[in-house]
């Protein structure tokens, strides 16, 4: 089926915020039938038919936004993915595709700092059984090029802030390591092996200054048990014995690797860099074997809080069945907040509310807030001046976005919309990312100036 681009104009019934009546772009693919010929409600299998764009990327400057399309093929029970471009000022007009292949992915589209090019990973010379390389390739012309030739294929990417890197992930199952080549070298620089060790890398994240890669890596790597599995003992173990992992970091300039946290009292499972670089809040997970490696792990994961300069850590939550989100950060690093049970003493089904602190209030409580919203909240994104959370929140049948005051707690409903909405914020560029849906329209993506007016 052929793609329709097509522009969503704004009604009058509309009742986003003023601010965000600035629509300057809005990106649909829909299927060119008659569900766009008639504005009949969408059925099942109209659905199962459609196009689907995401992994929408904005260029740092907010002027340009990379994204994929992809393909289903119910025939072949397979699907098929290319790289789009459009303007964020123009919008679907200016929408052209930037790659072209029938049977091989393109995905993970990735700005350079500067926004001169991207990088994404691709399978287009790779056979059924290899991995997907990375590639580079000007959006305003030109052929992609290859970077690596990883003969496990690279499993994660990203440039380092400081724009010297292009770091990425490779190696045997469990056993990843990471890699860069400098950006200057590209395509044809050789990589560079940054990490040894026994057990693979699993999160990672630059520091945001680009000297240091924070890393996740268990304490070993079990030879016996990869062992089993290549010799076809496929069979699960149950609460199988596991090692427990700890919070790295490698300095770039060195090239030297040391440990972050050394307690025998929790296995680090994610961790979040405050904007400033200053601290890294991390989930702290249970090292008894029955409360780990199990479907409701994190109910037993607690969060902590650690001072990089001086390597404190502070342990900020100690509750028993209580699930708790990820550590966020205020876009000024003076705040620190999560999300969990309004109940936070026993395991509850109680409304998910927000708790927030001043980051260096060590020993500190937490407030929470969002208490009279008869809603779950979850942490979405924050105002610039870090005196709103913004998030997504159900009304009846809809999803609209909210805004909770971190001061008085205060939550308003920004949007009116007979839809669902998923509207998030970029972190590098700052733009506004709309998602839209409802019964006679497909999933459709506007951008806006600002959320509020």
């Amino acid at each position: 089926m052929p793609e329709l681009y097509q522009y969503l104009p704004i009604e009058d019934d509309m009742r986003f915020p003023s601010a965000t009546r600035l629509l300057i772009a809005v990106l649909a693919l829909t299927w060119a039938g008659e569900v766009s010929a008639q504005q009949r409600t969408f059925t099942f299998m109209d659905v199962q038919e459609l196009k689907r764009a995401g992994s929408w990327v904005p260029r740092s400057d907010g002027a340009l936004m990379l994204y994929t399309v992809t393909t289903p093929d119910w025939v072949e029970a397979s699907s098929q993915s290319d790289i789009h471009i459009v303007s964020l000022a123009d919008g679907v007009s200016s929408s052209r595709r930037l790659t072209f292949t029938d049977d091989k992915n393109e995905t993970q589209p990735t700005w350079s700092p500067d926004g001169s090019f991207f990088v994404f990973l691709s399978n287009r010379d790779s056979g059924e059984s290899e991995g997907n390389q990375l590639y580079m390739m000007r959006h305003d012309g030109g052929e992609a090029q290859k970077v690596t030739e990883a003969e496990e294929g690279v499993s994660g990417f990203d440039f380092s802030p400081d724009g010297r890197w292009l770091v990425y992930r490779s190696g045997e199952s469990g056993q990843e390591q990471l890699f860069g080549t400098l950006v200057a070298d590209l395509p044809a620089g050789e990589a560079e092996q940054l990490t040894e060790g026994e057990a693979g890398i699993e999160q990672w994240d630059f520091s945001p200054d680009g000297d240091h890669i924070y890393f996740v890596r268990p304490d070993e790597f079990d030879e016996d048990e990869k062992l089993r599995l290549e010799e076809g003992f496929t069979v699960d173990v149950k609460n199988a014995t596991t090692p427990f992992s700890r919070l790295w970091s490698l300095d770039l300039g060195s090239g030297s690797e040391s440990p972050m946290t050394t307690s025998e009292s929790y296995s680090v499972d994610g961790f979040t860099i405050s904007p400033d670089g200053r601290w890294i809040g991390f989930a702290g997970g249970s090292t008894e074997r029955y409360e780990r490696n199990i479907t409701q792990a994190r109910l037993y994961t607690d969060q902590y809080l650690m001072e990089v300069s001086s390597g404190q850590v502070e342990r900020l939550t100690d509750n028993y069945e209580v699930g708790e989100s990820g550590l966020s950060f205020s876009p000024d690093s003076r705040w620190i907040a999560f999300t969990a049970p309004d109940d936070m003493e026993r395991y509850s089904m109680t409304n998910s509310r927000m708790y927030v602190r001043a980051v260096d209030d060590g020993g500190g409580a937490f407030r929470k807030i969002g208490t009279e919203f008869d809603e779950n909240i979850r942490a979405g994104f924050w105002s610039d001046d870090a005196t709103t959370i913004y998030f997504n929140a159900g009304v009846t049948v809809t999803t609209q976005l909210h805004a909770m005051d971190v001061q008085t707690g205060q939550v308003r409903q920004l949007t009116h919309e007979r839809a669902a909405l998923s509207v998030s914020r970029d972190e590098d560029s700052g733009v506004i990312l709309i998602g839209y849906s409802d019964p006679v329209t497909p999933p459709t993506v506007f951008t806006t100036a600002s959320v509020e007016g």
